[in-house]
């Protein structure tokens, strides 16, 4: 289809490659950004615009600071920062961000913009020319089979599963709403394949600052997000990881990157994860401390790796003992955070407040 999108449009949708087109010509290279001041403001914006993804239960719609051009730079360059700084789960939270602000944008746009209607149709003529470059064929209201399965693979609701829905002919059925929502999916999908880029160091290092700043941030927000170190909350993987490393056992190589990337996550310090392997029989301060350092991103590329999913888990032979409320999340850390919550609510303190466990995990644990 022959449909053009207005600047403010390819704003709200940057992704697409109209919206990359229309500012192909006004910026030369990001060597050029960094050094213009014009685009110190626009690195500003992408700052904040990661920001804002990493920034939990945000209300209200999508502010558009900028004009259509800077808009549509600033995603680019957030995009660019981001692979910086290199952190999965940060990129997650980008492209999820990202998503949500392109649904809210078309969801809203047509409820009041009737001009995007082509006749009869129950769809736009935006929604129709972003289907048609991600490669989204909606028919009416119906969907192929193989589209379908593809697309709500990642989606935990259980309205998604096939059985769930009405198949005819090699169609599955999709309400109105459900068209939006599987788009916004399929934006999310496309984004996070794209991430991270392959940025040149000496970009990387000239953005150092605004990696740092964002790191900063996003510390801060995951502190304040998993609290105190509740061990009393911690899933059953993990229970049993740390039961396995504090009776003397050797835990293979996924144990160990599961058990320190989620302790790093939740907030324990390197030390503090390091002194938990102090029981181990093939314990090594220095490897130990070098390993902790590479995988919590404290050492060599820098890169600060996230808790596998527990669908990872189960590939790698760790989930173990799994519980009704495993069953209700997909990720060690939801369920730590829905335990905490549910603990709080039954009045429960934390494991280091009760009156006779006044240890922290590593002093209690480690017997340092």
């Amino acid at each position: 289809m022959d449909y053009s999108p207005s600047a403010k449009e390819l704003s709200h949708f940057p992704f697409l490659k109209k919206a990359q087109d229309h500012i192909k010509n006004r910026f030369s290279s990001l060597d050029a950004v960094l050094r213009d001041r014009h685009g110190e403001a626009l690195i500003e914006m992408a700052v904040t615009r990661i920001q804002d993804a990493i920034t939990p239960k945000k209300k209200g719609g999508y502010e558009v600071s900028g004009s259509p051009e800077d808009e549509i730079a600033s995603y680019a360059l957030a995009r660019v920062i981001a692979s910086c700084v290199n952190d999965k789960q940060l990129l997650d939270r980008l492209t999820r961000y990202e998503s949500e602000r392109a649904y809210h944008f078309l969801v809203s746009e047509e409820e009041w913009n009737q001009n995007y209607r082509q006749g009869d149709s129950d769809y736009s003529l935006l929604f129709e020319a972003i289907s048609e470059e991600l490669g989204i064929r909606i028919t009416s209201d119906r969907m192929p089979l193989a589209d379908y399965v593809e697309l709500v693979s990642p989606l935990h609701d259980d309205r998604y599963h096939l059985v769930n829905r009405r198949l005819e002919r090699g169609f599955v059925r999709v309400k109105k709403e459900e068209r939006y929502e599987l788009l916004r999916e399929r934006i999310r999908v496309l984004m996070r394949r794209d991430l991270p880029h392959k940025v040149p160091a000496s970009l990387c290092e000239q953005l150092a600052p605004k990696a740092a700043r964002i790191k900063k941030v996003y510390q801060e927000q995951m502190l304040q997000q998993f609290g105190t170190i509740e061990e009393n909350a911690f899933p059953p993987c993990m229970q049993a990881l740390l039961t396995a490393l504090t009776s003397g056992t050797n835990l293979t190589h996924a144990g160990r990157f599961a058990l320190t990337t989620f302790l790093h996550t939740i907030g324990m310090d390197v030390a503090g994860i390091a002194a938990l392997y102090g029981r181990s029989p093939d314990f090594d301060i220095e490897r130990t401390m070098y390993q902790v350092e590479h995988i919590t991103g404290r050492g060599g590329s820098g890169t600060e790796y996230t808790t596998p999913a527990c669908a990872a888990m189960r590939t790698t032979g760790i989930c173990v003992h799994a519980d009704k409320l495993c069953e209700r999340v997909s990720h060690p850390l939801s369920y730590y955070k829905v335990k905490k919550k549910d603990l709080a609510k039954k009045g429960n303190p934390p494991v280091a407040e009760r009156p006779d466990e006044g240890k922290n995990i590593s002093e209690s644990k480690s017997g340092t």
